[in-house]
């Protein structure tokens, strides 16, 4: 379970730091960044409403389990 936790932490940490060189070398791709964050505010937005905090809670730790453990990648 620690080190689940532990590696978790450290992936999250990994693309963020990844993230913010790809958008520092391509500045054209910031525009394309900030849809997809809009997008992904709406859904979670659309899911508060609909289903409550603690279910979209649990919904998004769901799917980090889901492509967590898929092994066809």
């Amino acid at each position: 379970m620690i080190r689940f936790l532990l590696g978790f932490i450290l992936g999250i940490f990994l693309f963020l730091i990844v993230g913010s060189i790809v958008l520092e070398q391509f500045p054209s791709i910031q525009p394309l960044w900030e849809e997809f964050k809009g997008h992904i505010v709406g859904l979670y937005d659309m899911s508060l409403v609909k289903y409550g905090a603690i279910t979209t809670f649990l919904i998004i730790i769901a799917l980090f389990v889901v492509f967590g453990t898929s092994k066809k990648i």
